[in-house]
């Protein structure tokens, strides 16, 4: 059963994940996570924008914990730019977080303006990734990094039964690329230095932990969130989910790239 009561992130699904992933996220690890996404590379002073900011939490962790410049977030889903907004009020940070409700398509975003591009776990949503990876380039500034988390998938076959049953679980628009394609994507756009890290074993262990605590320490406060027949829905969809990365076909992964200096 999906949770998508109102777009692809409804109160109940909004409610759920801040539940289980934390205030601000809508994708797995929190800050930690995103600490691994951006090691070895420097924020500070950079502007930064995020790509499907969902409610903030990368944008305002960004800013608090790598010393960003500023961050413009922006996301398709206006429940999400509203609670974004009224988090960069809970932490005094609107003054240098932006966050911008957008249709679906090409960047509206100046050539060359961004030092850094940011995204998690939000491009599986997108059909033309690279059409998004050449906007990608042409919005950064030479010498410009992207960093992005998402869910992929461990080729780019037709997905199989059992994974067609999970997305079809989840409810939301799933278009997964490979580690590899991703990788080609990228280069054909333009980038150098290229770097890909798959996060499968580390997800798979994390999805346990999840299940668990959605079952155990955190049922209450699911079902307090969500209701109990939606709970039992959310459980479901994770047996689903941990069911797809035990097969290996759903691998979360990262990958960084560098736009050449003319």
């Amino acid at each position: 059963m999906s949770l998508t009561d109102e777009g692809h992130y409804g109160p109940k699904q909004l409610n759920l994940l801040k539940t289980v992933w934390g205030e601000g996220f809508l994708s797995p690890g929190g800050t930690d996570e995103i600490d691994e996404v951006m090691k070895g590379i420097d924020a500070s002073g950079k502007n930064v924008l995020d790509i499907g900011c969902g409610c903030g939490g990368a944008a305002i962790h960004l800013i608090k914990n790598h010393g960003a410049k500023s961050v413009l977030g922006i996301d398709t889903e206006s429940l999400v730019i509203k609670r974004a907004e009224e988090l960069a009020v809970k932490y005094n940070l609107s003054s240098i977080t932006h966050f911008r409700c957008v249709k679906p398509g090409p960047l509206d975003i100046l050539d060359e303006s961004i030092d850094l591009v940011f995204s998690k776990e939000v491009f599986l949503h997108i059909p033309n990734k690279d059409d998004l990876i050449k906007d990608i380039y042409r919005v950064l500034k030479p010498g410009g990094l992207v960093a992005v988390s998402d869910w992929m998938r461990i080729d780019d076959n037709p997905p199989s039964k059992q994974m067609q049953e999970y997305i079809a679980a989840e409810g939301l628009d799933m278009y997964m690329y490979s580690l590899k394609r991703y990788e080609q994507a990228l280069k054909n756009a333009g980038f150098i230095d290229v770097a890909i890290k798959d996060r499968n074993t580390w997800y798979l262990d994390k999805a346990h932990q999840e299940l668990a605590a959605i079952e155990g320490s955190l049922n209450k406060q699911v079902i307090d969130a969500i209701g109990p027949e939606e709970t039992a829905g959310a459980i479901d969809i994770w047996k689903k989910l941990i069911g797809v990365l035990e097969l290996g076909e759903h691998r979360p992964g990262h990958f960084r790239a560098l736009k050449k200096i003319y």
